[in-house]
């Protein structure tokens, strides 16, 4: 048994998996998709597993091949495979929007039609402990709070009865490579990994290995501080939402009790009360955080701010209420 597939059994039991849950594994032909749905195939009975593909079109004759490759190893193992085609550079033009966002959009929509399409409650993904390391400058390069320091989240409750896993996030990409060699497992070399245009790619090529030259340890000392601040946030959030239960109503905040309360904390409250009415935190920034807290410090009433996707926050004497604006 190699050191993957005794990290994925023992993270499987920490994180109170159920074994023979019925389980969506997603497969892009790469070496890490592919290593984990052979573990899994070695661990667990395979009328429990499904696979499922979808080609993003993206690199013409190599795309078509990933997709024939993931069809014949499902095929080899005798299981069910789906497969999709999204035109993600179309999409992406169409909608203005970065194509990796794009393309991820679109995979997980199609992972979760397929989930509930076969019935299955678990959908796993190849994520590793690079991957995570990789995530965490990529969010420090661009600015974040405690909750982007979480990293990716190995279990993501995505709809009822249907969770997001990735279980793989202890293990390194050389164990990876290291199950691919000791059971002879062949995959994909995905050639848009090696372009300089994608920042993964420059942080993954470039970044980390100047960083281990600093620390040959950095990635596992940066994922290690990433635990240490989700623990942190952890409180933080049960906090803000204990608050917010008591302030709010709906679309309406009572910023009163708010006024006091250490900055951090009051911009948890704001982030919750935010997500909850208007269904995520899209482009809502720290500048938008800030404009919040003037509005209630300082604002008069009638006074309001504008959010992205036209949506609008007035002061009502002392309480903020939260609004769509109709164009």
């Amino acid at each position: 048994m190699t050191n993957l597939e005794k990290k994925l059994r023992a993270g499987w039991r920490k994180l109170g998996l159920d074994k023979d849950e019925e389980i969506l594994v997603a497969v892009s032909g790469g070496a890490d998709s592919t290593a984990l749905l052979d573990a899994l195939v070695r661990w667990k009975k395979s009328e429990k597993l499904f696979v499922a593909h979808l080609n993003h079109l993206l690199r013409g004759a190599e795309s078509d091949a990933d997709e024939i490759f993931v069809q014949a190893m499902a095929e080899k193992l005798s299981l069910p495979v789906f497969v999709a085609r999204e035109n993600i550079a179309a999409i992406s033009q169409s909608e203005k929007k970065n194509l990796e966002a794009t393309a991820r959009q679109a995979r997980y929509d199609f992972l979760l039609r397929v989930a509930k399409e076969c019935g299955a409650g678990l959908i796993v993904t190849g994520h590793t402990h690079d991957d995570q390391a990789e995530t965490l400058l990529m969010r420090l390069l661009r600015g974040t709070g405690a909750s982007g320091l979480r990293g990716i989240h190995a279990v993501i409750e995505w709809e009822k009865n249907i969770k997001l896993v990735r279980p793989m996030l202890e293990i390194s990409r050389a164990e990876v490579l290291a199950h691919c060699k000791h059971y002879n497992l062949d995959f994909r070399h995905d050639i848009s990994n090696e372009s300089m245009d994608f920042t993964r790619n420059r942080v993954r090529r470039e970044l980390l290995p100047l960083l281990a030259t600093f620390n040959p340890q950095f990635g596992e000392v940066l994922v290690r501080t990433m635990k240490q601040v989700s623990e942190d946030d952890d409180y933080l959030q049960v906090t803000a939402q204990n608050i917010l239960t008591e302030v709010a109503e709906e679309m309406m905040l009572n910023f009163k009790p708010l006024i006091n309360l250490h900055p951090s904390l009051r911009r948890r409250v704001l982030r919750l009360w935010l997500k909850q009415n208007r269904g995520d935190l899209r482009r809502i920034e720290t500048v938008h955080l800030l404009a919040l807290e003037k509005l209630m410090l300082s604002g008069e009433g009638g006074s309001y701010i504008e959010l992205p996707y036209n949506w609008q926050v007035r002061r009502k004497k002392e309480k903020l209420l939260l609004q769509p604006v109709r164009k």
